[in-house]
């Protein structure tokens, strides 16, 4: 699987840890959503939660396809993540999302806890070059 870039580390973090989370749900209908990244584990999952039952996490359910975009604002470009969803049930791992949903302000349980594993990323930087992953699985 293709690993996380530093460069994607740096701009998460630049980005205060706010990325737009696109799925879709049974009947084809794409919903996009801004979503903290709470850790990313063994260099290939980024950590998340949904706070209520919304659309993300009824798409998710269903079709547990995810593409994530960090957008660099100063420069318009950027990356976009594209892989699979799993559910957490690890309680360790739960309990740390709980934790870092309060340190952005989210002051509620979630109400499910996920992991995306990356599995193509491409650069969002307006050329040709972003018509091709920069790291993908499926090549």
């Amino acid at each position: 699987m293709p690993q996380i870039s530093e460069d994607v580390m740096r701009l998460i973090i630049k980005q205060e840890h706010l990325v737009m989370v696109g799925t879709v749900n049974s009947n084809g209908v794409p919903n996009i959503s801004p979503r903290y990244v709470l850790g990313v584990l063994e260099g290939d999952r980024l950590l998340f939660a949904d706070a209520f039952e919304n659309k993300t996490f009824h798409n998710i359910k269903s079709w547990p396809k995810v593409s994530v975009a960090v957008l660099d604002s100063s420069t318009l470009g950027g990356y976009q993540l594209k892989g699979d969803v799993v559910q957490v049930t690890d309680p360790q791992l739960i309990s740390h999302a709980e934790v870092k949903l309060r340190e952005f302000g989210i002051n509620v349980k979630p109400v499910n806890v996920w992991t995306r594993l990356v599995k193509e990323v491409y650069s969002l930087e307006p050329s040709a070059r972003s018509r091709f992953p920069l790291a993908s699985a499926y090549s």
